[in-house]
């Protein structure tokens, strides 16, 4: 087995969770993603430029947002942004986890704490709703900081990111989140520099900037197999992992696409007790899209397919035929 990228290495030593505060541990398939991601090349160029991680509800996304935004900056440093569509759900999301992390490792590693934050950050941990690390032996030159922000391209205009982390790409729509996505695109003239993305499946006709990534890059779900996908990543062939342009070039796409439930707390009765949860009655189409991570109408049908089915089993129980089998549509 190939050693792990410094960086995944450096986030299950130095990252705590949010919930349990231990450190991170990642499961098999998410290790093997990431260090495809961020194995350096002999230049220290990391393999992408952008990564999307895609995955039904309670895969750990988040948790893997703040670990990789964590881990940027003390490997790679630079300016990293944490993007969501306003402010409030850009300080919950990876930059929140990050303050989190902080916070925990102040408490169990002041050591490791004093090292990585500047002083004048210590006290508060967060200052201006920035967090200011201090500079270790980093690739991009400084400050390093990383911050978050809400959507608001203007304001953030010229501010050279090494890294941004966009939360929930599907309800990015219209120009003002288009010319964003452009703001914060990754920059040639920095020696490592990426765009995150972690996001559900959004809605046909209504998600286009992430539709359009998936339809480049992925092409069909995978319970569509009658159409071709994009391609696979090398090594990488058993999960749905798949990549556009050449690896270590400019442009470069990863894009983790998940409909299966992994996690080992997600068991069989879990998901059953979501699906049939009475808030999500009759809205059929919100399970597929948050629990299997597929993309929807975002309309349902006035009856399920299944709910046809049962129906169709009791009338035939009762003696009821279903004469349409019999029409002549010629």
């Amino acid at each position: 087995m190939n050693a792990d990228a410094p960086m995944v290495s450096l986030m299950e030593e130095e990252y705590y969770l949010d919930d349990t505060g231990e450190l991170i541990h990642f499961e098999d398939h998410q290790r093997r993603i990431l260090n495809e991601v961020f194995t350096p090349n002999e230049e220290g160029k990391i393999g992408y430029e952008t990564v999307v991680w895609s995955t039904p509800k309670k895969e750990g996304k988040t948790g893997v947002a703040g670990a990789v935004g964590y881990g940027f900056s003390r490997v790679f440093g630079g300016n990293a942004f944490s993007i969501a569509n306003d402010k409030e759900q850009a300080g919950e999301r990876m930059f929140d986890r990050v303050v989190s992390n902080l916070r925990h490792m102040k408490n169990k590693n002041p050591a490791l704490f004093e090292m990585v934050v500047q002083e004048d950050y210590q006290d508060r941990i967060t200052k201006n709703n920035m967090i200011e690390f201090n500079k270790i032996d980093q690739i991009n030159p400084g400050p390093h900081w990383l911050k978050f922000v809400a959507a608001d391209y203007a304001g953030e205009a010229g501010g050279r990111p090494a890294m941004t982390c966009f939360d929930e790409l599907w309800a990015y729509k219209g120009d003002r989140m288009a010319r964003l996505w452009d703001e914060f695109q990754p920059l040639s003239i920095m020696p490592v520099s990426l765009r995150f993305i972690t996001t559900y499946a959004g809605w046909y006709g209504e998600s286009e900037l992430l539709w359009s990534i998936y339809d480049t890059v992925v092409k069909p779900d995978d319970y569509n197999p009658l159409e071709k996908h994009g391609t696979k990543v090398p090594g990488l062939e058993d999960l749905p992992v798949y990549q556009y342009g050449d690896k270590y070039v400019s442009g470069s796409y990863l894009v983790y696409w998940d409909h299966e439930n992994r996690m080992p707390w997600k068991s069989k009765e879990y998901l059953e007790g979501r699906r049939k949860d009475p808030a999500v009655k009759g809205r059929e189409a919100e399970y597929r899209r948050l629990w299997k991570n597929e993309w929807t109408t975002g309309m349902d049908a006035f009856l399920s397919p299944e709910l046809v089915d049962e129906l169709m089993a009791i009338g035939e129980e009762h003696g009821l035929v279903n004469h349409m089998a019999d029409w002549d549509y010629n």
